[in-house]
């Protein structure tokens, strides 16, 4: 028996000098079974648990330092997921944000989860997974595909087999990605229209001069912003350019200094009246302190109630037919709001109210004969608030910047003042700029500022 123990440690030790195996592709002799989904543009996003794998397994390497033929490519682990998705998909896009994938350029939205954790004693085990949400533009769920590959270490910690592990996670996930009956329901029926004409037709509207702010302030930890962009509805019409509207007030607040982590941005479902009630009246309440500033933008539809003339904001999930089950009211929006501790809260609505078109909803075959729209003015001691529009008037759009002509100009201003203006200054730039502008569309457009006496004292810039 002692004889067996000693050969056996001899062996253990012996294994540091045999030179470990030769690296090659995980995927070589692994079957793709062909471009199933090649009618799709991916957009792939990266979950923080991959970056954080990727931290990891470099930091492993660092272990490693003394004995080199035991290092890895960390990178290098990421990159055959990627490649499992390229040999399945026409495109595939790496985005930095889920908001920054494009309708007129991807068809759904990957986001690539990377699990790593490596054995460091001898017989311990390393474990790689890999997981791929899919997700349609709007943000509900299509599909999930998950593949797992483990790996036993027989010698000293120094020889890993992250490349077994690795190879066996690739070819599950491939797998499993090969077998998405929900995916392949969305590639047959994509519409085979050429890319490059849907491409071209979309730079002539999507490309702004205000999509990106020509100024950058220091991030300023006391300012909170709630940002609603709402273009596809679960069953209206759609808001046109909603969606960018609200990406690019998101970019301006950020360049003029609101951290990220302080500003929530909700579009498609995730706008429905739910996520708005609870950011507006638990996220916003919970954090905002007595010297915050608040900032409110709401792009999408509005609709009044046909009897009683009060004004609603129309979530993604709204129905004009039951407005007060389904919409989100001004007045509660303005309570709310006015009843923060902040030092500042301005809001800002490109929306409209009278029932009449643009970016405002009526029930169908409703008539817009309200009479007079309650806009939901109450005490506005604690608020500033832009409107689009009068409570009469209908919104526009400024289509070659793909932009809503309020939001157009209001950013516009922001712009050319380098994110240094008050809200009265603001208001004085944009307010002739709209109205001359709908005048040339034949009709009016007269954007509103209330009370107009605090807009010289709200502080927009730096």
């Amino acid at each position: 028996m002692r004889m067996k123990l000693l050969s056996l440690t001899l062996a253990l030790a012996s294994c540091g000098c045999v030179a470990p195996p030769k690296r090659v592709d995980p995927f070589a002799n692994l079957s793709a079974g062909g471009g199933i989904y090649r009618a799709l543009d991916l957009a792939m996003v990266l979950s923080d648990n991959t970056r954080t794998a990727v931290t990891y397994l470099d930091g492993v390497n660092a272990k490693m330092g003394m004995n080199p033929s035991a290092r890895f490519d960390a990178s290098g682990l990421m990159t055959g997921f990627t490649a499992a998705l390229q040999q399945h998909f026409k495109s595939v896009s790496k985005l930095e944000r889920l908001e920054d994938a494009d309708p007129a350029k991807h068809d759904l939205v990957c986001v690539l989860d990377v699990y790593a954790k490596i054995g460091m004693i001898s017989f311990a085990q390393t474990q790689v997974e890999g997981g791929c949400h899919f997700m349609r533009l709007d943000g509900s769920e299509l599909a999930a595909v998950k593949g797992e590959g483990l790996a036993r270490v027989p010698y000293p910690a120094f020889t890993l087999r992250v490349n077994e592990a690795a190879a066996a996670a690739h070819a599950k996930f491939l797998e499993s990605l090969a077998a998405q009956p929900a995916l392949k329901e969305l590639a047959q029926a994509k519409p085979q229209a050429p890319r490059a004409q849907t491409a071209q037709a979309a730079a002539r509207v999507y490309v702004s001069d205000v999509d990106r702010p020509s100024y950058k302030a220091a991030e300023k930890p006391d300012r909170f912003a709630l940002v609603v962009g709402i273009e596809k509805y679960e069953s209206l019409p759609s808001a046109d350019f909603a969606e960018r509207d609200a990406r690019a007030v998101r970019e301006h607040l950020l360049g003029l200094g609101y951290p990220e982590r302080n500003v929530v941005f909700l579009t498609g479902s995730k706008a429905g009246k739910a996520g708005i009630q609870k950011y507006v009246e638990s996220w916003l309440p919970r954090n905002v302190k007595a010297g915050s500033r608040v900032f409110v933008y709401f792009s999408g539809h509005g609709a009044p109630d046909p009897v009683s003339g009060e004004a609603f904001l129309v979530p993604w999930d709204g129905d004009p037919k039951f407005l007060e089950d389904t919409g989100y009211p001004i007045k509660r929006l303005y309570s709310k709001l006015g009843d923060l501790k902040a030092k500042e809260v301005l809001v800002a609505l490109d929306a409209c109210f009278s029932g009449a078109g643009g970016r405002s909803v009526l029930p169908k075959g409703t008539r817009p004969l309200v009479a007079k729209v309650d806009a939901g003015l109450g005490d506005m001691s604690r608020l500033v608030v832009f409107s689009a529009s009068s409570s009469e008037e209908i919104t526009g759009a400024e289509e070659v910047q793909g932009h809503g002509l309020f939001t157009y100009h209001f950013l516009k201003g922001l712009n050319e003042t380098r994110g240094s203006t008050t809200v009265q200054g603001l208001y004085d730039y944009l307010r002739p700029k709209v109205q001359d502008a709908a005048r040339r569309d034949n009709r009016d457009q007269s954007p509103q500022l209330m009370p107009a006496s605090l807009g010289d004292r709200a502080q927009l810039g730096f």
